[in-house]
């Protein structure tokens, strides 16, 4: 008798493990689905390569390596080495059935051009943020040097 109590002790555990499992791996499909659907993976490249312009534009010292700064990022900041973290991030976000909800969004019309137009929103919100706080920076290092020497 305790023998079949515990063969049922470990089926129940067993098949619970496979359940979740396949609940998890689920989700992470939906999350994954979501990021192809949303485009991250041209995303992805597209900002990392207007970064890199702008920080070209910003150091031109660093043109002189501009060839081996972009093979660098793009060898470690490409959709393969990031692609299992936003899954996770994303999982760790969104419910399945949100993550699915999302992608049903995203495959609409107006869903596809936020997916499309999304890179350019965020660097131009970037370019906005830079240009509020670039003409007061003289005030934000007054304050630092007042702070590092003691005055208030």
């Amino acid at each position: 008798m305790k023998k079949i109590f515990s063969l049922w002790v470990f089926l129940l555990v067993v098949s619970a493990g496979s359940a979740m499992a396949q609940t998890q791996s689920s989700h992470y499909k939906a999350a994954e689905t979501l990021l192809l659907t949303m485009g991250s993976p041209k995303t992805i490249d597209d900002n990392l390569q207007q970064m890199l312009t702008m920080q070209m534009e910003q150091v031109p010292a660093m043109k002189a390596a501009e060839v081996e700064v972009r093979s660098f990022f793009s060898k470690y900041m490409n959709w393969d080495a990031v692609k299992g973290d936003l899954i996770k991030l994303y999982m760790d976000e969104f419910t399945e059935k949100e993550l699915k909800e999302l992608n049903a969004f995203y495959l609409t019309p107006v869903g596809k051009k936020m997916a499309q137009k999304q890179s350019v929103i965020t660097m131009k919100s970037a370019q906005i943020g830079q240009a509020k706080v670039e003409p007061h920076m003289m005030e934000l290092q007054q304050a630092i040097q007042n702070k590092m020497q003691g005055d208030n």
